[in-house]
């Protein structure tokens, strides 16, 4: 499995927005059912819900790839993902806080491709609030060794 379709798997792991503000078991019990919803959303082949709670301008720091800037972009992220034939996706969430209007979440990832080998990342999530909705903005991983 290629560093590309890593970075691919990585942009997306919270596709869902979580909305309101929640007290620290509330915030990280969101973003890991995000997590697995977004899991869920790339296993269905739906590249549209695996984009969808990014903001509009959000980035993606992918290794070996270039930046890739907006939802759109992203989406095609996730297509080209699905499209390699990923056989399956795990997420873990580690540690989730937030100050004000911005959040972050640190984790793993574990993803099996359509060859059978399987590779892990690490990754750090930033997360706005708009308008009373926490979306991703910030999505940047790196390969476990």
């Amino acid at each position: 499995m290629n560093l590309k379709v890593q970075a691919i798997v990585c942009t997306g792991f919270f596709a869902f927005y979580v909305s309101g503000a929640f007290a620290d078991d509330e915030l990280y019990n969101a973003m890991d059912a995000g997590n697995q919803g977004f899991a869920a959303a790339i296993m269905a082949g739906d590249a549209d819900t695996a984009a969808a709670g990014y903001t509009d301008d959000a980035y993606v720091f992918a290794p070996n790839a270039a930046t890739v800037r907006g939802r759109e972009d992203i989406r095609a992220f996730w297509q080209d993902l699905i499209d390699s034939g990923v056989s399956d996706v795990s997420l873990s969430t580690g540690e989730v806080a937030s100050s004000g209007d911005l959040a972050y979440v640190v984790g793993t990832i574990e993803m099996t491709g359509a060859d059978g080998s399987t590779e892990q990342s690490r990754y750090v999530l930033v997360f706005k609030r708009v308008s009373g909705e926490w979306r991703l903005h910030l999505d940047i991983f790196t390969p476990s060794m």
